[in-house]
């Protein structure tokens, strides 16, 4: 036991979370003592951690009821564990990595040291018992940072679920008024629908009354070609009587004017025959037997200008 002391003494570790158990040499009656204190001062000491580690992890707990179950993980690494900064998202396979110790070995370790032993000395076994259990409680320390970055984790999901859960229920309004504003769109959609067919149906009657119309119009010049045809006929053959007409009328001009000629020339004849019956039968009933005319001069003018046409 001396000899391990010693060796313990001489070789110091360069593992800086190994408890170093400096072996104060000397009377024989002190070292049962001292040793026992050292014995229920450690195991005092890993228990007051212990105790301490579980309130604070319950007081973790508490403090966070609706962040979820969280896994107890039983093993920590034996190299150094990376814990995430404050707003990085924690890593579960660093949680639930396995580590070279665990809590029932824990215990059985506490078990094996004898309580009511004041003559027990610190041996190799005691001291890989000591670096278990420092092992531990850095495991332990490393679970209790884990686990404080999982609550924060768990805080920091809580509060974007919570921000999810307002932006979705903005959206969700926003698709409720969209869905509002739509179905009136598709109403006036609808009335736009029914006054678009009955202008379509307006629009096919006015197409066919505007048919109707093109077709009366059509027939319409077609009488219209044929009258101003037979009025230019009628204006011809008017053409052709007038000027048969004032052919009709001069010939009847002509004759009448060589009618009136002979009829004057005839009733020329019947005055100066009858002028001439009546002179005679004037010198005969007065017995003049030689006809010698005496007519004043100036008088034998004026009856040639009567007599004349």
């Amino acid at each position: 036991m001396e000899e391990a002391g010693a060796e313990s003494q001489s070789q110091p570790s360069d593992d800086p979370d190994r408890l170093a158990l400096v072996l104060v040499m000397g009377p024989p009656l002190k070292k049962p003592r001292s040793v026992r204190n050292l014995r229920f001062g450690l195991h005092g000491r890993l228990q007051e951690r212990q105790q301490e580690i579980e309130v604070s992890c319950s007081s973790a707990h508490d403090a966070h009821p609706e962040g979820g179950e969280v896994e107890m993980v039983t093993e920590t690494p034996a190299v150094p564990v990376v814990v995430p900064a404050e707003g990085n998202p924690v890593n579960d396979a660093s949680c639930t990595s396995a580590s070279p110790f665990s809590y029932a070995e824990l215990e059985e370790k506490l078990k094996q040291i004898p309580p009511g032993l004041p003559t027990v000395m610190p041996s190799a076994q005691m001291f890989e018992m000591v670096e278990t259990l420092v092992s531990g409680l850095r495991g332990m320390a490393n679970q209790y940072d884990l686990f404080t970055d999982l609550l924060r984790t768990t805080d920091y999901i809580k509060a974007f679920a919570a921000r999810y859960k307002d932006t979705e229920d903005h959206l969700r309004l926003r698709l409720v008024e969209a869905e509002a504003s739509i179905s009136t769109a598709r109403g006036e959609n609808e009335v736009l629908r029914a006054d678009l067919v009955d202008a379509k149906v307006r629009e096919e009657s006015m197409d066919a009354r505007l048919h109707e119309a093109e077709d009366e119009m059509a027939r319409l010049r077609g009488e219209v070609r044929q009258l101003r045809t037979e009025v230019s006929i009628e204006k011809k053959q008017r053409e052709d009587l007038q000027l048969r007409l004032v052919a009709q009328k001069e010939e009847l001009e002509r004759e009448f004017a060589a009618k009136r000629d002979e009829l004057e020339a005839e009733y020329q004849k019947q005055v100066d025959d009858t002028f001439i019956f009546g002179y005679r039968c004037c010198m005969k009933k007065n017995g003049i037997k030689r006809d010698v005319p005496s007519i004043p001069p100036g008088e034998e003018k004026k009856l040639h200008d009567k007599l004349a046409p």
